[in-house]
């Protein structure tokens, strides 16, 4: 029974054995009769959403191999398995996924983000020449607002926690927002996504703006 409950955060064993790439454990829940395979967290994220972020590409194949496994899910923020590879360097399972035929190539998140989009913004020319590849032998068009991107680089600096939207790293020193209510009360969004109407779960709380101050004395 306990296989199908969810923790405090929506994910259930098999969210949490396929964050850790634990593919013995996912081959053995995929197993159970009845698992909801495509079980959705707080923000919507599935298992193939979570091995996807963290790059197992094992984990991954395996998740897939399962006929009942949706490869386009999207989580409460509109980005799909494929999106988030992209914008975590995940390039050998955005092959992946890209295979499967199964995925909408130009699916764009609440933000209007693709996964090319994801893939210029963090410099990934590898997941980009895949993405342009998959795109030009298909005959699908690029939109314009994919070729250009005009906001400022990724700090390459030390992060300090995660943003709960876009998913990556927000450095030290960055001003970011947080929601004392969603998130077992530590819910974090990044400067950059508050700005294009990015917030928590719930369209009534109120963010604060906090910074991570360090000292090195």
């Amino acid at each position: 029974v306990g296989v199908h409950l969810k923790d405090n955060y929506g994910q259930t064993p098999l969210s949490w054995a396929a964050k850790y790439g634990r593919e013995a454990v996912v081959k053995l829940l995929l197993a159970i009769e009845g698992l909801d395979v495509d079980s959705k967290d707080d923000y919507g994220r599935t298992p193939l959403s979570w091995a996807a972020m963290n790059g197992h590409e094992t984990v991954a194949m395996t998740l897939l191999g399962h006929d009942s496994v949706d490869p386009d899910q999207e989580d409460h923020y509109g980005s799909t398995p494929l999106s988030i590879a992209a914008r975590h360097y995940r390039t050998e399972i955005v092959k992946v996924l890209l295979a499967t035929g199964q995925v909408t190539f130009d699916s764009r998140d609440c933000f209007g983000r693709t996964s090319l989009w994801w893939a210029r913004r963090r410099g990934n020319t590898d997941t980009e020449e895949v993405l342009l590849d998959y795109a030009e032998k298909r005959g699908m068009p690029v939109c314009d607002n994919d070729e250009f991107i005009e906001v400022s680089p990724i700090s390459n600096n030390r992060t300090s926690r995660w943003c709960d939207i876009c998913t990556l790293g927000i450095p030290e020193d960055e001003v970011f927002y947080e929601c004392g209510v969603c998130n077992s009360g530590s819910f974090h969004t990044c400067s950059e996504c508050y700005k294009i109407g990015g917030r928590c779960l719930k369209d009534d709380h109120e963010l604060a703006q906090r910074k991570t101050l360090w000292s090195w004395s």
